[in-house]
């Protein structure tokens, strides 16, 4: 039971990282920085989401046999990712607040990770179980 909620969250984040993906790229295309810092707090609030659910779930001992990782395990490690991802957000963000001459640099390291973050959920949420 506790996985299905898991993995619904683990869906639920990775449309915003999507969405967040798609704000940025769209901002950045048309030059219109609201969309773009929108689609920096969304990541920020999949960090927040993520360290509630690290601090509200309960994982107990999976048992790894093989080179077998359970999917739980993944979606928690998924989970403490990103949480380091929105710490990079909001170094973006501050960048962006002191209007740092490397703040497009960091941004598009943040897609990057963003990319490396939906593609790691994505086969997260393919794997059978």
């Amino acid at each position: 039971m506790l996985l299905i909620t898991l993995l619904s969250l683990t869906s639920i984040s990775q449309w915003f990282l999507f969405a967040g993906i798609a704000l940025i790229l769209y901002g950045w295309i048309e030059k219109k920085e609201a969309l773009i810092l929108s689609g920096q707090f969304s990541f920020v609030a999949l960090g927040l989401l993520a360290a509630w659910v690290l601090l509200n779930y309960t994982a107990g001992t999976a048992q790894v046999a093989g080179n077998h990782i359970p999917k739980e395990i993944k979606t928690l490690a998924y989970f403490k990712g990103l949480i380091l991802f929105a710490g990079l957000s909001l170094v973006t963000l501050v960048l962006k607040l002191i209007r740092f001459r490397f703040y497009k640099i960091s941004l598009f390291v943040l897609i990057l990770f963003a990319l490396m973050m939906f593609f790691m959920v994505f086969n997260i949420l393919q794997t059978a179980n």
